[in-house]
């Protein structure tokens, strides 16, 4: 999880450093935007998963800005679309980059339902988001890149495909049981 926070944050802007090093050379590099300006940086969790990969942004970057959805699954319905319930943002999200933060990328809907909550009503511009995820799959990546075609998508794997019930698989089922321990 820490190696996939550190490398979602690569893809956040940066600015020129110069560094002089111990053999008195200097370096020309970059720094990223959690060093120079943090509080233009906002971890957004969709609750509770991603609550695990938020504690990694956090160690990584302390001082980032921290946004919450509420968004689950209709477990009862054939489609299991997202049930968006509630958000709580940063004044001036508008302006943020964002990093966006659920383990799990089946479907895409609850991804494009906190896609839609960002960009739609609260004016966050696509280029600005970074979307972090475990595991995916071809349906799910397909389907946010096709509404979503600006944010950059970071995962670790790309498993098979969604099942009959649209789960990844092989995939490791519920994310935030597993990590939070409740199966």
């Amino acid at each position: 999880m820490r190696l996939l926070a550190e490398e979602a944050a690569t893809h956040l802007p940066t600015s020129p450093q110069a560094v002089t090093t111990p053999t008195n050379a200097v370096f020309n590099g970059h720094l990223s935007i959690l060093d120079t300006n943090p509080d233009n940086v906002c971890a957004v969790s969709i609750v509770r998963a991603g609550d695990s990969l938020l504690e990694c942004v956090r160690e990584i970057a302390p001082s980032v800005r921290v946004g919450k959805m509420w968004i689950q699954r209709n477990e009862s319905s054939a489609d299991k679309e997202a049930v968006h319930s509630c958000t709580k943002l940063p004044k001036g999200v508008k302006e943020m980059h964002i990093l966006l933060l659920d383990p799990m990328l089946a479907t895409g809907g609850s991804a494009c339902a906190a896609l839609n909550t960002l960009t739609g009503e609260y004016g966050v511009a696509e280029e600005n988001i970074v979307f972090a995820n475990v595991i995916s799959c071809p349906e799910g990546l397909k389907f946010v890149a096709q509404h979503y075609p600006r944010i950059k998508i970071v995962t670790c794997c790309i498993d098979e495909c969604l099942n009959d019930e649209k789960f990844i698989m092989p995939g490791l089922g519920d994310y935030g049981d597993r990590f939070f321990n409740t199966v």
